[in-house]
């Protein structure tokens, strides 16, 4: 077993995936969170289809 339990995710992560952080202004935030919300899926599924329609464009 690795000394550390989530090395195999780290490993996993580090090589397939890369993190997008943003900074956003907090009222933004609450107010995108809740419009979210209420259209019943999650800013990362969002952020993904908003990523995939951009690089559909060409």
């Amino acid at each position: 077993m690795p000394e550390n339990k989530y090395e195999p995710q780290k490993e996993y992560l580090k090589n397939k995936r890369k993190q997008l952080r943003v900074w956003v202004e907090n009222e933004k935030y609450a107010r995108f969170s809740e419009k979210v919300k209420q259209n019943n899926t999650s800013i990362y599924a969002l952020i993904n289809s908003f990523i995939d329609d951009y690089l559909a464009e060409g």
